[in-house]
This record gives structure tokens, sequence and C-alpha cells, in this order.
């Protein structure tokens, strides 16, 4: 087996003191960051990325971002179950059964079948993702400029195509996306463009700045915006016991967690579906072949895993699209994309070969910190399902300090902190008007490498435009991704009829229970 000769020195390099602090570290910060309501897995991720420069090796900084990824979807479900209010999009089904076991005084038992679900379905796809990644990237190791065109246009599509109910504004983002990254001298003539005479702009738009504008800070915003309109009123969260998960409860789980995770590992490869999708299909489909689909949405055990293993699965399977085509597979893998980039890892078929042992170092520290997940999630959940009592007022200006702060460690230059705020006020006006920020962040990351592999493609067959569609594999992607537009558009639209649906079942029994 050839790819022996990265695996073994990936193995002893993700076994390092060093490697396994940040997997503890990372998954901490993600599990507290999942588990505040308003917070997110893309929140930690940027407040940890400016700290990645410090690290030794650009693996640990990737591997530490993703034991946040990892544990900040766990963290996703206490708030789902304490609160009723999930911490992470890819809980929502969590809340289903969650809160209403958490209400009979069960909250122990509902957090061990989170914490033994997310674990399954986060070891199950990083496996999936260890024997997958060598055998997708021999199928692509034939790509050239015409081929990385049609990716980039696949990843921006499919983006768009899933960001919220909208397509329209979904496109418009992206476009907006692409236009910002336009900003600054052409890499190809070196001409300036939409600089305005500005010396500021001449370089462009920075990554890292932008990242934290558009995610973080707009979230914190919004959040402390709701918090005033709420005036500062919050559900109390509800005590924990004792009662844990018992190993039949766990047995009869298995079944539903190996379905769950089965069915959201296809859909996470497949970019732009993402957790917030899976988790209502796999909960659905394991619904409709349990023995007891009346106990669902009463606090039924087989519910939550349903749920929680599903969205801990997308994080392995979301990275084969990420790792072996450079295509992100959701809204947080894109924000990885951005942090390989500013590492100088460039992903994609290539990456086995040139980086192979990086490659390598990644993806089974995904598998390890899916493996610590459960110890540390067991020791530490009681502990972080009290820092959702502390008052937003005082959070939200250590993270508003922390992000700027990060905006200006990524250049050491006071204009980060201008093009930080400015693009802040953008991002919120766009939220305003209901336009989701994670298609233009896409559009910034993909512009560039549309654009080189466009110019090159153009220069090597003499400005023949139909080259896309003449060569057999680009015309397959391209057609492909008219294909998974139009498919993701009606799966949404089936998940927000199923979610629907839900939610009004669950407002009945609230209301016969009354």
């Amino acid at each position: 087996m050839g790819d022996m000769q990265y695996i073994l020195p990936a193995i002893q390099q993700v076994f390092t003191i060093g490697n396994l602090a940040v997997i503890f570290g990372g998954l901490i910060l993600g599990m507290i960051v999942g588990c505040i309501p308003g917070l997110s897995v893309t929140l930690g991720i940027i407040l940890l990325l400016p700290l990645t420069y410090s690290f030794s090796s650009p693996d640990t900084a990737i591997i530490s971002l993703l034991a946040v990824y990892v544990g900040g979807m766990y963290g996703g479900s206490i708030s789902a179950i304490t609160l009723n209010t999930p911490g992470t999009n890819s809980a929502i089904a969590t809340t289903f059964d969650g809160y209403p076991l958490a209400k009979k005084g069960k909250v122990k038992k509902a957090l061990d079948t989170s914490l033994f679900a997310s674990t399954f379905g986060g070891i199950f796809s990083a496996v999936l993702l260890l024997v997958c990644a060598s055998l997708i990237t021999k199928l692509v190791s034939k790509f050239a400029s015409v081929e990385y065109f049609s990716m980039a246009i696949l990843g921006i599509s499919l983006i768009a195509g899933v960001s919220g109910e909208s397509l329209l504004k979904g496109i418009i983002s992206g476009l907006l996306g692409i236009l910002m990254a336009a900003v600054g001298a052409d890499a190809v003539t070196g001409v300036m463009r939409y600089t305005f005479g500005m010396d500021s702009l001449r370089y462009g738009i920075d990554m890292l700045p932008a990242m934290i504008a558009l995610i973080a800070l707009t979230q914190v915003v919004q959040k402390l915006r709701d918090f005033v309109l709420a005036e500062g009123k919050l559900e109390d969260v509800t005590k924990i016991d004792k009662e844990g998960l018992t190993m039949k409860e766990a047995r009869s789980i298995v079944p539903a967690s190996i379905r769950s995770s089965t069915i959201a590992s296809i859909l996470g490869a497949m970019p732009g579906v993402g957790g917030g999708v899976a988790q209502f299909m796999c909960y659905n489909e394991c619904r409709r072949a349990s023995k007891r689909p009346q106990d669902f949405g009463k606090g039924s055990l087989e519910g939550i895993a349903a749920a929680e293993a599903s969205n801990n699965a997308v994080v392995g399977s979301a990275m084969i699209p990420l790792l072996t085509l450079g295509i992100p597979g959701d809204g947080v893998t894109a924000l990885l994309l951005g942090a390989f980039i500013l590492h100088g890892i460039q992903p994609g078929p290539t990456m086995f070969t040139k980086q192979g042992v990086i490659a390598y170092s990644i993806i089974i520290g995904c598998l390890v910190a899916n493996l610590f997940l459960y110890p540390i999630g067991k020791v530490l959940t009681r502990a972080v399902a009290k820092i959702v009592q502390v008052r937003y007022t005082y959070l939200a200006p250590v993270i508003i300090i922390f992000c700027f702060a990060g905006a200006f460690a990524s250049t050491g230059n006071t204009k980060e902190l201008v093009l930080t705020a400015a693009i802040l006020v953008f991002s919120y006006l766009l939220t305003l008007l209901d336009i989701s920020s994670t298609p233009l962040m896409l559009g910034m990351i993909l512009a560039d490498i549309m654009e080189m592999n466009f110019v090159t493609s153009m220069m090597s067959y003499d400005k023949d435009y139909l080259i896309f569609f003449k060569r057999p594999i680009s015309c397959v992607i391209l057609v492909l991704t008219v294909v998974l537009v139009i498919s993701m558009l009606r799966i949404n639209k089936k998940v927000e009829a199923l979610n629907q649906a839900q939610m009004d079942e669950m407002k009945k029994g609230s209301t016969g229970e009354e």
C-alpha cells in the first residue's frame, strides 16, 4: 500500500504532546462556543485562527481547527437539551427529543445519548475519510486548469444553492464575494482593480479580517441585539441529574446511530449540503424505520441519537471533497479552506502526493479528536452547561476584543482594524436584507482559484470558451453542478416541509399537555 509511506509518519506526527494538547484544547473550545446560543463552530474556528500562526507546523493548525469543529458539533446539543435552544444550526433536530426528555428530569440521560451518538457518528465518518480520500484523489489526479475551474464553479453554485430560502440572494452574495476578491492588483496582469486610488486596497482585502467580520463579529452583533431586545431574559438551565445512559439503552440506539451516520456521511460528502440538511433527513428516516415511531418528539433516545450522529458524521465526510477536490462540503469547511490557504496548504488531488504526510496527519487528527470527544464530554459536559448562564453582556465584549485582536495579528497593520469594521457594517446590512454571508465568503476564497484557472485555460486553448464542455470530465462536472443545484433546492423544500410539520406536531403536543 503506497500510502503507508505517508500514514506512518503522519501517525507519529499526530501523537506528539503538542498535537494532542491542541486537540484537547480545540475540543473544549468547540464545546463551549457550540453550546452558547448565538455563538457557533465558525466563531470558535475564527477566534482560534489567528493563534494558529504561532503553531510549529501547518498540520497542527488545521488539526486544532478540526477539533473545534468536532467539539462544537457536540456542544450544540448541550443547549438544545437544557435550554431548548440549539447552540448550532445542526442541533435543531436535537431539540425535538432532547428537551422533552430533559423536562422529564432525565437531562443526564439525554446528554449521554447525545455524546454517545456524536462520538459514534464522528468516528464512523473519520474512518470513511481515511479509507476514501486516497481512492478519490487517484480518480481526480488527471485534473488540469479546465477541470479546476469547473470544480470552483461547482463549489460556488452549491453553496449559493443552499444559502437559505432564496437562491437569488445566495447568488447575489456569492457574486459580491467574487467582487471583493477582485479588489487590488490583478494576479495575471498587475492592473489595479476597484482600489479607488486608495493605497490601503492595493494588495486587496486580506482573507482573515474579512472572515472575522463576515462571520464572527456579525454573529456577536446579532446576538447582542437579540439579547437587548429580550431585555436580558433567558430561560433557566435545567439542573443535570445523575441518571445516565445504561448499557442496554446504549445498545438500543446503535441501529439508529449506524443508519444516521451512513446517510449523513453520504450527504456530507456532497459539496454544499452540510449538517443542517442531513439532520432532518436522518431524523425522519430513523423515525420511519423505528419500532416506536410514536415516541419521536416526546423524548425518544433514538431521536436524539439520529440527530446527533448525523451532525458529527458530517464533519469527516465534509472533509472528503475539501481534501480531495479543494471544494468545501459546508460553511465550516469553507472557513477551513481559507485556513488551509492561509497556512500554505493547497487542498486537492496533488495534496496527497506533494503534501502526503500533512494530508494524512489532518485525517488521523480528525479521527483522534473524535475518539477523545467521549472522555472529554463525560468529564466536562456539566461544567460547560453552566457557561450558558453567563450574561451575554459580559461575553460579547470579550469576543469582540478577541476578534479585533485576531484581525490586527494577521498582518500587524492598523488598516486591518478599519477594514474589519467596514466589512462588519456591510455584513450586518446584508443580514438585515436576509442575505447569507457564507456564499460571499466562499466567493472570496474561490474567486482567485477560478480566475487563475480560467486565464490558464484560455491561454492553453487559444481562447476557446467551449473547452469547458469539450473536455469530458469538465463537462460532467458542469452538468453535475446543474443537477446537484436542482436536487439541493428540492431537498431544501422537503426539509423545510418536514421541519414545519415537526414543529406543528410539537406545538400540538404542548397544547395537548396543557
